[in-house]
C-alpha cells in the first residue's frame, strides 16, 4: 500500500484546476519553505533567555515599585529525621507514618504535623516570584499581540475576509 504518493495527491490539497506545477511556477520566494522552520529553534532559545533575564532583572524592581512583597514565613525547626523523611518518603505523611515518626523523633503528633505544614510552606513560591511569572506572561502576550497586529493591519484581508479567498491558492502575500 503506497500511502505517501496518495497523501500528496493534488486533489486532496488544491482546488480543482490547480496543480502542483502551478504552485511551483510562483517561485520559492512567494511561499513558505520547509527550511523556514529552522528559524523556530533560535527563536525558542532566545525567548527562554529573554524570560530568564526579565524574571531575574526586570520583574523584581517592578514588584518593589508596586509594593509586592513576600510574606514572612516561619521556618520549620531543623530536624534531620523529619527532613530526610520529607525529601525521600513523602511530603504529607499518613497517620500511621506520623505515629512512627513520633517514636523516632520524640515529638508529639501536633508538633510533627506543624513541622510538615511549615516545611511545605517553605517550598511554595513567594509573591515576588509569582509576580515575575505573571508579568512575563503579560509582556510576552502583549508584545505578541502588538507584533501580530502590526503585521496584519495593512493587509486587505484583515478588514475584509473575502480577500482571503481572492485568487486562491495562487496568492502572493508580500
Amino acid at each position: 500500500m503506497e500511502l505517501v504518493p496518495d497523501l500528496w495527491r493534488q486533489e486532496l490539497w488544491l482546488p480543482p484546476g490547480v496543480t502542483w506545477e502551478d504552485m511551483e511556477s510562483l517561485g520559492p520566494s512567494a511561499r513558505p519553505q520547509p527550511q523556514d522552520l529552522l528559524l523556530t529553534l533560535p527563536l525558542a532559545l532566545g525567548f527562554v533567555v529573554l524570560r530568564y533575564l526579565f524574571e531575574r532583572f526586570c520583574a523584581p524592581p517592578m514588584s518593589r515599585c508596586l509594593g509586592v512583597r513576600d510574606r514572612l514565613q516561619v521556618p520549620a525547626a531543623p530536624s534531620l529525621k523529619l527532613e530526610s523523611y520529607y525529601k525521600h518518603q513523602s511530603r504529607k505523611p499518613s497517620q500511621k507514618e506520623i505515629i512512627l515518626l513520633m517514636s523516632q523523633c520524640g515529638k508529639s503528633q501536633r508538633q510533627i504535623e506543624t513541622w510538615f505544614r511549615l516545611r511545605r510552606n517553605q517550598d511554595r513560591p513567594g509573591q515576588t516570584k509569582k509576580f515575575g511569572e505573571a508579568a512575563w506572561r503579560f509582556f510576552f502576550y502583549s508584545a505578541a499581540f502588538i507584533a501580530g497586529l502590526s503585521c496584519l493591519i495593512n493587509r486587505p484581508w484583515f478588514w475584509d475576509l473575502r480577500e482571503c479567498w481572492r485568487q486562491y491558492p495562487v496568492q502572493v502575500f508580500w
